[in-house]
């Protein structure tokens, strides 16, 4: 069970920071002084790409979770709520970590800092389903023992008497 935390904790730092990195890393780009010019009408199109991708991506996100979590949250055994929770994390983060480099590299091609609007979305999608400790606790149901069983003394608990 230990290594289900280990890959939720991995894949969701490598989704997370791997997407502030490339949100920084175009915008250093884009105050630079080199520019890629295509015609307008070819970055007319891939703000539009740029526009639905982002749509649907953070919409699939919040489905997602919307969906996942309560199916989580109900299962008995603690080790398949581990399994299928460590699945979940590893799909949606690497999936918006893809998502938000292809909307840097169109930002980047199309020379349109509109798009960079629309990754710094994603990411922020990133930051609000981060699963720390306490938000694992949440969304899979666990009690105290649990939760000391899996973290430790990382895990601070509530009321205990």
């Amino acid at each position: 069970m230990n290594q289900y935390t280990k890959n939720i904790r991995l894949f969701s730092r490598i989704g997370l920071w791997g997407s502030v990195a490339a949100v920084i890393l175009t915008v250093a780009f884009i105050y630079s002084p080199w520019r890629f010019y295509n015609s307008t009408h070819a970055a007319r199109w891939m703000t539009i790409a740029a526009a639905v991708l982002a749509i649907l991506a953070v919409s699939m996100t919040l489905l997602t979770v919307r969906r996942n979590i309560p199916y989580f949250r109900q299962m008995d055994d603690l080790e398949k709520k581990l399994a299928g929770y460590s699945s979940h994390v590893r799909q949606l983060y690497l999936t918006m970590l893809g998502v938000v480099v292809l909307l840097c590299l169109f930002t980047v091609l199309s020379s349109r800092s509109v798009i960079l609007m629309l990754a710094m979305v994603s990411t922020l999608v990133l930051f609000l389903n981060y699963p720390n400790i306490y938000r694992v606790k949440v969304d899979l149901g666990l009690n105290d023992e649990q939760m000391h069983s899996l973290y430790g003394d990382q895990y601070i608990g509530g009321d205990e008497q």
